[in-house]
């Protein structure tokens, strides 16, 4: 009796194994591949990424991996198809070269918001003496700016349209001091505080705009172009494996006035923070980026 008590038990156990086997085989089954999303330590950069990447998980419950590199990096993945998405391409200037390069084995899903690029100054370097590019090249202008343009990383887009610049406008005995966004930014607050003048390589939306009193230069020879957009740029094929999220994307928008603020109040916190206070407070429009159909998962 005991014998055959224990044989009950122990086929209990192996049955029991296999539906337990059975059933997590069948969940790894069900689980969705993560989207890759590979982004660049820009501010405004990682609250959008972070924005969608709450919406996609909240309802699609779209598990996201984010892979942070510098863009070129970001461009030659994409292209190789060992990334997704990257939502932070510069078109028709910035990032036109790498785009140019890669656009064969690239989807566009779409604009997320506009910007621009350009040398900027403090709103205390008189506009008599400074408006414009050209004007660098005035009798003892240099040397207010030590000969210095500072800029973020070395080798990006504007990196390299600044190189432009710097040849065609010939600002001889200028030189770029690249570092990283926080380093550029550090220099340029040093600055301010010791009542020197810069010059560095801006973009908007950003938060400096909001931190200090800033201005662009005017550029007459269109180096740095006028209007940016910044588009959400995929893998060839992402739509078809994925029309869901290349749906999202494709309507995916955030007004400027609302991702500057998102940049302070990151920049006061975290991102991770400011993100899931607008989205809660938001979560009723970033539904309706999804289509009408779309249900909750």
């Amino acid at each position: 009796m005991n014998a055959h008590v224990r044989y009950r038990k122990k086929a209990c156990a192996y049955l029991l194994g296999l539906a337990l086997g059975a059933s997590a085989t069948l969940t790894h089954a069900e689980e969705k591949p993560p989207v890759r999303i590979g982004w660049v330590n820009w501010s405004d950069t990682e609250v959008t990424v972070k924005l969608a990447s709450t919406a996609l998980q909240e309802h699609l419950k779209q598990p996201v991996k984010l892979v942070m590199a510098d863009i070129g990096i970001q461009f030659q993945a994409l292209a190789n198809g060992n990334i997704d998405l990257i939502p932070m391409v510069w078109l028709p200037g910035t990032h036109k070269a790498f785009y140019d390069k890669y656009k064969d084995r690239l989807e566009d899903l779409g604009v997320l918001y506009e910007g621009r690029i350009g040398m900027a100054v403090p709103t205390s370097v008189p506009v008599a003496e400074v408006a414009s590019v050209e004007d660098l090249n005035k009798p003892g202008i240099r040397e207010k700016f030590d000969g210095k343009i500072f800029t973020s990383e070395v080798g990006n887009g504007q990196y390299k349209l600044t190189v432009k610049a710097i040849e065609e406008y010939k600002l001889t005995g200028y030189k770029l001091v690249g570092s990283s966004e926080s380093g550029m930014l550090n220099e340029l607050d040093r600055n301010l505080k010791r009542d020197k003048w810069s010059l560095v390589n801006a973009w908007s939306p950003h938060w400096m705009f909001s931190k200090w009193s800033l201005r662009y230069l005017d550029d007459p020879k269109q180096i740095f172009g006028g209007a940016e957009q910044i588009h959400a740029m995929a893998r060839k094929g992402f739509s078809q494996e994925h029309p869901e999220v290349a749906y999202f994307f494709a309507h995916f928008s955030i007004p400027q006035a609302d991702l500057e603020a998102l940049m302070m109040q990151a920049r006061e916190s975290s991102a991770d923070k400011a993100v899931a206070a607008y989205y809660a407070a938001n979560k009723a429009r970033f539904e309706g980026m999804f289509g009408a159909g779309q249900a909750s998962r």
